[in-house]
């Protein structure tokens, strides 16, 4: 299998409380697998995380998993991938998945997914890096940050075009073809 591409996931520990975020991150890792996409995730045996890594093995996708190592003595990571990686910190793993990505889907998640995706966001926007990033919008569970976005060019903190340096989508045809259709362009940072 020659895989295409590397498309980090973030996404949480947790599954939610919906079946739908499931469901979806399972129908995502088999269409990474069908579709020749290498999955980049955070290691982890628990949640979406888990399910993402599962679907894509179970399909006969590979995966890429990256962990600290104070969470792999924790037991709480998922060594069953094609390939596994062993940070020493938090940090470190993001900067492998940011070394690793050609793309990053944000699948629904707690505090660690909006720091990940932040941190992303905010990279992109000072030209740290020019890939594509999409919010995996399940059910609307990011509209909410999505409008605080929105507010914060709004009222002056961001230029209204740095919205246009994610996707906000809401299945995968819609990631898919911001993947294909996105090009990095940033606007004068600074207004006033």
């Amino acid at each position: 299998m020659n895989t295409k591409y590397h498309r980090p996931v973030f996404c949480g520990s947790n599954s939610g409380l919906d079946p739908a975020f499931s469901d979806k991150t399972v129908a995502l890792g088999q269409y990474l697998a069908a579709n020749d996409y290498q999955l980049v995730y955070g290691g982890g045996d628990h949640g979406l995380m888990g399910k993402v890594a599962k679907a894509t093995m179970d399909a006969g996708g590979r995966v890429i998993g990256i962990i600290p190592h104070f969470l792999v003595a924790r037991e709480l990571a998922f060594k069953d991938v094609t390939t596994f990686i062993e940070t020493r910190t938090m940090t470190e793993r993001k900067e492998k998945m940011l070394h690793l990505a050609d793309a990053f889907i944000v699948l629904p998640g707690g505090f660690g997914t909006f720091e990940e995706f932040l941190q992303m966001l905010s990279w992109s926007q000072m030209d740290i890096h020019q890939k594509p990033i999409a919010l995996y919008n399940i059910d609307g569970f990011y509209d909410d940050l999505v409008a605080m976005l929105q507010k914060t060019a709004d009222l002056g903190f961001a230029p209204e075009a740095n919205l246009d340096l994610f996707i906000n989508g809401h299945d995968l045809d819609e990631i898919f073809a911001g993947f294909h259709d996105f090009k990095h362009v940033l606007p004068p940072k600074y207004t006033n």
